[in-house]
């Protein structure tokens, strides 16, 4: 608990300092960390528009819901030094609630494999996990969140990105106590604000299944987050008056129609498309990583923890607008997967490529935008390569967990080329 809480005051500290050093205004226009759906200079844009009784969904400048929109006119009421606490708050929220979740999550993972202990080889105890290994976890989950170099920066740059983080970590932990209205409540939030989110019902529903009743908890699970996206865009239509606010958030979500340069692979793709082939590639790309849903669904269906970490993943690599704070989120789950390390298999290529992008991307840009000796393919060069990186660490973790499942059911005693051979483990 020590170490817990010597996170939290630091993670503040920092955000507290970069605060009040005037780094605000810089990381705000970081196209890594503000996209058009998460800044916040967007925000007081769409609110001071709201305020003149003009609606903000008539041009091309706000794109987020309604329903966020009443919420950041309230916020934006406060003080400045009390809306950046509120930020941090928000911050600190997260990270607590991501650590409640994953220490039910790997509780929930030790049991299993106590349930299961009879069907693993002999060899397998020196694997298996410990409880006293579920006190440790959720510590580094918290320390990984709030030092997380992504997150403070989307903090301190004031991104909604903030509060989507904190409503799909109440997500997952609704999700971990198996409560479906609550799950399903959060996930209507979540999804109503970035969409993609809505991939998350796959897990809710198998987390909420009771035996052999998968297909009832389907049905009820679709039907309890249709019941709240149906009030959540009620409330929104009766804010606003008309459905004009769906072209202005979920279409450019879908369409991708601006193509302010980002960290995802949609912005340079569609800026050297023809016109005759835009809509078949918007499908093509937006249809990407919802393919891989039921796939993953069918493998790890006894892994929620796995299943769920995976998808959001997923979402930071594809979605249309993604920032470093999306790709903060999932990272901070990964020593969820610490028994996992030895089966990894490029975790210094990845780490190597991570760092190495994120020096590069602000450096590039700089050399496009405003000394003009470099251009885009420099900058989309890293992007890439960031999203190249992040597919490498997430195969990584899922093929380390069939390695780990195999070893498990087999042993670590191998033969290798008829030989005896026998996994090292450090």
């Amino acid at each position: 608990m020590p170490s817990l809480w010597k996170s939290n005051a630091l993670g503040v500290i920092i955000r507290a300092w970069l605060f009040n050093s005037g780094f605000h205004d810089s990381l705000s226009d970081r196209v890594e960390i503000s996209t058009p759906l998460n800044s916040w200079k967007r925000v007081i844009e769409g609110a001071y528009l709201r305020q003149r009784s003009q609606s903000p969904y008539e041009g091309d400048v706000f794109h987020e819901t309604p329903t966020g929109l009443v919420f950041y006119t309230y916020l934006l009421k406060l003080n400045f030094n009390v809306l950046q606490a509120v930020f941090i708050l928000c911050d600190v929220l997260t990270a607590f609630v991501l650590t409640e979740a994953t220490r039910i999550f790997f509780q929930d993972i030790v049991k299993d494999q106590q349930n299961k202990k009879k069907t693993y080889h002999k060899d397998a105890k020196k694997i298996t996990l410990k409880k006293e290994e579920v006190a440790k976890v959720p510590q580094y989950v918290t320390a990984a969140y709030l030092l997380n170099p992504y997150i403070v920066c989307s903090c301190v740059a004031m991104t909604t990105t903030v509060f989507a983080n904190l409503i799909l970590s109440l997500t997952l932990l609704a999700m971990a106590k198996k409560s479906r209205l609550l799950s399903t409540c959060c996930l209507a939030f979540a999804s109503h604000q970035s969409f993609y989110p809505v991939m998350l019902v796959v897990p809710i529903a198998i987390a909420t299944a009771k035996e052999k009743q998968l297909f009832k908890s389907v049905f009820l699970t679709i039907s309890s987050f249709a019941l709240f996206t149906a009030l959540l865009l009620g409330f929104s239509y009766h804010s606003t008056g008309s459905w004009r606010f769906i072209e202005s958030t979920y279409g450019c979500i879908l369409k991708v129609p601006d193509l302010t340069p980002n960290i995802g692979l949609f912005w340079y793709f569609f800026t050297e498309m023809f016109d005759h082939f835009y809509l078949f590639f918007t499908y093509v790309f937006q249809l990407n990583p919802f393919i891989y849903v039921i796939p993953l669904a069918i493998r790890f269906d006894d892994n929620v923890p796995l299943l769920s970490f995976t998808l959001c993943a997923i979402m930071a690599i594809f979605k249309s607008y993604p920032s470093i704070g999306d790709v903060g989120f999932y990272l901070a789950l990964l020593p969820l997967w610490n028994h996992l390390v030895p089966y990894f298999r490029h975790s210094f290529i990845v780490g190597c490529i991570f760092l190495v992008t994120s020096v590069l991307s602000p450096i590039l840009w700089y050399l496009w935008i405003y000394t003009g000796s470099a251009n885009a393919n420099f900058f989309f060069a890293t992007t890439l390569a960031f999203a190249t990186a992040q597919i490498f660490l997430l195969t990584d973790v899922l093929f380390a967990q069939a390695k780990y499942d195999y070893h498990l059911k087999h042993g670590i005693d191998l033969k290798i080329n008829g030989k005896e051979g026998m996994l090292v483990l450090e």
